[in-house]
């Protein structure tokens, strides 16, 4: 899970902690980096996708506890090259 707080946004910390990340996968012989972003929250998209992430699958979302009546949700997986 990875959360920048609202008030921290827009000021790079979230494509630093991606990067790093990345970074420690490489190191460990990974060469393709998934991630998975909620449906509830497509304003993630355009931010994954300038990090070179590009939509490959969608997944059913299992929330811990139940999502309040009358919201759905499922996981866009993305998907990127190391």
């Amino acid at each position: 899970m990875l959360a920048v707080d609202p008030s921290r946004q827009g000021t790079g910390l979230g494509r630093l902690m991606v990067e790093a990340a990345e970074n420690h996968c490489r190191q460990r012989g990974c060469t393709w980096m998934d991630i998975s972003v909620l449906s509830l929250r497509p304003e993630l998209l355009p931010f994954y996708r300038k990090l070179g992430y590009v939509e490959t699958s969608t997944e059913e979302f299992h929330p811990s506890s139940p999502l309040k009546s009358g919201f759905e949700c499922h996981s866009i997986v993305m998907s990127k090259r190391l």
